[in-house]
């Protein structure tokens, strides 16, 4: 059988294909084309100069802390999953139209991208949610089971069980507005990831899970001010 030509710019593009993948990307499926395509641009601006693109105006987050926060949880659990690459690339980019956020990997590097006009309640959430992620990537090759995985391990690390019972503990079925300003407040995190985060530790049941989310879905009436739910890539 007569073998073709090796094409060398075909040889590239599969080997940055294979280096270059997004893991979680945040919003519905119409924000991922926007997210992958800053993610090439930013990852081949890099490659050439390694440097941000200036125009971007990217500003670096503290997620070296959020790292040593997960990966404090890790060991103190003994589960000793996480494994984060030598170097992380993440911040915050202004202006970017359709940009929601997004996680991934270009080669030995892991990368968070933030939009910068979220609040600062959804900006830390998100952070700590999409840097798991890229420590949790290893075991989880469904994108699905990551993010469900990823959100997980993030809210064990920004709702500590016992802050989270005194709220809880009496197995309420029932959260009126008064409740969820005050948990939301007391948290500095959007009610309904403390709910999934007290879902997590058995004091919410499945069955209040799906009465709370259709409730909440019946009584919207506009577009959401800031992405309320995150999906994988």
């Amino acid at each position: 059988m007569k073998r073709g030509r090796l094409n060398p710019n075909q040889l590239q593009i599969d080997f940055l294909a294979a280096y270059r993948q997004t893991l979680i990307s945040l919003g519905s499926v119409d924000n991922l084309p926007v997210n992958e395509s800053l993610f090439m641009r930013m990852t081949d601006q890099w490659e050439s100069t390694r440097v941000i693109p200036a125009d971007l105006l990217f500003r670096k987050s503290p997620v070296e802390a959020v790292v040593f926060r997960l990966q404090k949880l890790d060991r103190d659990n003994g589960t000793n999953r996480l494994r984060f690459p030598d170097e992380l690339i993440a911040g915050e980019i202004r202006g970017e139209q359709g940009l929601t956020g997004f996680s991934a990997k270009f080669r030995d590097q892991g990368w968070v991208i933030l939009p910068a006009e979220l609040s600062a309640m959804y900006k830390n959430l998100f952070l700590n949610i999409l840097t798991a992620s890229i420590g949790l990537e290893h075991l989880f090759p469904s994108r699905t089971a990551l993010l469900a995985e990823a959100e997980r391990v993030a809210l064990a690390a920004l709702l500590p069980e016992e802050e989270v019972r005194k709220f809880f503990g009496l197995r309420l079925s029932k959260f009126p507005d008064s409740f969820r300003s005050e948990v939301s407040n007391y948290f500095n995190l959007p009610f309904d990831y403390v709910l999934k985060r007290a879902n997590h530790l058995d004091l919410v049941s499945e069955q209040v899970m799906e009465e709370t989310r259709s409730n909440t879905q019946s009584v919207r009436s506009g577009p959401l001010r800031r992405p309320q739910s995150s999906r994988a890539a």
